[in-house]
């Protein structure tokens, strides 16, 4: 993507796009889905306005979510308590996780927590002046918390934007193509397909596709 102040409208369109989707995706793996934001997401023509193009994952994502939680007036897939249920065996446990979230797991020998991508990603939240809310009692390279870092980025970049800060602008570009390509390209498409094969409910299956597709259209943006 240019840089360049010249394209102010395209790039601020870009990313406000982008930080909305990655701040709603980021919830999605952060907690489990309650009453409240599933009764949001089913409200009539919300699901439509998801901020990015609809390519093949995309188009799933939005059609999976809207099944889970009834979107159109269709009964709901999956209750809460579902929801619930699913979230804890994905990612949280007890016992064996089917999808673990963190980044670490995917890219060491050991398959450890803790290990040197952690500190590799606390280290550059570290440079933004950002930290993991639960610092050194989880870690900080789980996947809803990388997405929320992309976010930050975003609305960082329409800061800089607005004050035409052209350099700042640029090293937010270069920050978020590292990131995404030292990062999240590199081990969430594994974690995400753990996630469609063994997630009970739509809606999970349906976060998935939708970050995956998330995650292709940011890298055709941001990277190379």
């Amino acid at each position: 993507m240019s840089t360049t102040l010249d394209g102010n409208r395209l790039v601020g369109t870009r990313l406000d796009a982008f930080a909305a989707a990655y701040g709603f995706l980021s919830r999605l793996f952060l907690a489990p889905a309650d009453a409240e934001l599933c009764a949001r997401l089913a409200e009539p023509g919300l699901l439509d306005e998801w901020p990015l193009e609809a390519d093949d994952a995309t188009t799933e994502g939005l059609r999976l979510l809207g099944s889970a939680v009834g979107a159109g007036g269709a009964e709901p897939s999956a209750d809460p308590t579902a929801l619930h249920r699913d979230y804890q065996a994905l990612f949280v446990g007890p016992g064996h996780l089917l999808a673990t979230p963190y980044e670490s797991v995917y890219r060491t020998v050991d398959r450890l927590l803790f290990d040197e991508p952690t500190l590799q990603v606390r280290a550059t939240y570290r440079a933004f002046g950002l930290e993991a809310p639960r610092l050194h009692r989880e870690p900080d390279d789980h996947l809803g918390l990388e997405l929320h870092f992309l976010s930050v980025l975003c609305l960082r970049g329409l800061d800089a934007l607005s004050q035409d800060d052209g350099p700042m602008l640029d090293s937010i570009f270069a920050a978020h193509s590292a990131f995404l390509t030292d990062h999240l390209l590199a081990w969430a498409p594994e974690c995400l397909d753990l996630v469609t094969e063994h997630a009970r409910t739509d809606f999970y299956r349906g976060a998935a596709a939708l970050t995956r597709g998330a995650l292709e259209q940011a890298k055709a943006c941001f990277v190379g």
